[in-house]
């Protein structure tokens, strides 16, 4: 009998484990197709870090190799030396830190506002603020340099910040987020006698974090690599971006420093890079969840 018992528990292990084998298989199929669109999409930044530490021959040489013998310093010290980078780093990193915080700032209250908020109107002024997403900017963008340009802001940190404070698209986030909240937190927080600001803050607030970071990477991102705006505001080289410098010093060189080029775009992609190791955590959350809000 305890042979026959051993037997059944046996057989029972197999059919288990098999039936494991087969309920896992997609799974891991999924897993190596993601590992090896994740390799597909770093190998390009891969190759651009390894090659701003080659020499220019090297780069644009017709037999491609990843790695190469002749290792050097010399596009970072030549990069380092001929470009105003520190200037252009503190521009940069001055108009995108402030683009972000303001729009973080009003995209959430008028998230607020449109999502749980009663007024004659909302729908129609939400659609009016989700229309404009979809205008492309170089239709605005000469109207928009002869306002800055009457207000006397070309060659200035508000000319070149002023036209990005609110972003549409960053409302809509913000506002598909806060419509999943219960409104029964915000009824009990009335019932307490909290106004709506305090709302805002003390209950709102804490409960969008991962859209917060979702908002705040892409315009951080969005807001740091323009290039089309500066270009057109901006005259002075104390005023360039790092993307507007980048560009200006290629075509300077006559588009053949393939190293040089390497190592100004790993440089700056620094910054980007080190906020988004910060807050990946919450972006992933965000979009996760952002989707399934009605």
């Amino acid at each position: 009998m305890g042979i026959l018992k051993n037997g059944k528990i046996m057989r029972k292990r197999r059919r288990l484990n098999k039936y494991m084998f087969i309920r896992t298989m997609p799974n891991v199929g999924v897993h190596i197709l993601l590992i090896i669109g994740s390799f597909l999409m770093i190998l390009p930044f891969m190759w651009m870090i390894i090659s701003s530490f080659k020499p220019n021959l090297d780069i644009i040489s017709v037999d491609f190799r990843l790695f190469s013998p002749n290792w050097t310093l010399d596009n970072y010290k030549k990069v380092i030396s001929e470009m105003p980078l520190g200037r252009s780093y503190f521009n940069s990193l001055v108009i995108a830190t402030t683009v972000t915080v303001s729009t973080v700032f009003s995209s959430s209250a008028a998230g607020f506002l449109f999502s749980k908020l009663k007024f004659w109107g909302r729908d129609a002024l939400f659609f009016l603020v989700l229309g404009s997403v979809m205008i492309p900017p170089q239709i605005v963008l000469i109207p928009l340099y002869l306002m800055v340009s009457r207000l006397h802001l070309v060659n200035s940190y508000p000319g070149l910040i002023i036209p990005f404070l609110i972003n549409a698209f960053g409302v809509f986030l913000m506002r598909q987020f806060i419509y999943g909240i219960p409104t029964e937190l915000i009824e009990a927080a009335r019932v307490d006698g909290a106004s709506d600001w305090k709302i805002y803050f003390r209950v709102i607030l804490p409960l969008v974090k991962p859209a917060i970071a979702v908002v705040g990477i892409l315009t951080f991102l969005w807001t740091y690599d323009e290039f089309l705006w500066p270009l057109v505001v901006v005259n002075k080289t104390e005023m360039m971006t790092l993307p507007l410098v980048l560009g200006r010093y290629a075509m300077a060189e006559g588009g053949v420093v393939a190293g040089a080029s390497m190592a100004t775009t790993t440089l700056v992609l620094i910054p980007i890079l080190i906020v988004y190791a910060f807050f990946q955590r919450y972006f992933v959350k965000g979009i996760s969840m952002t989707g399934m809000k009605g």
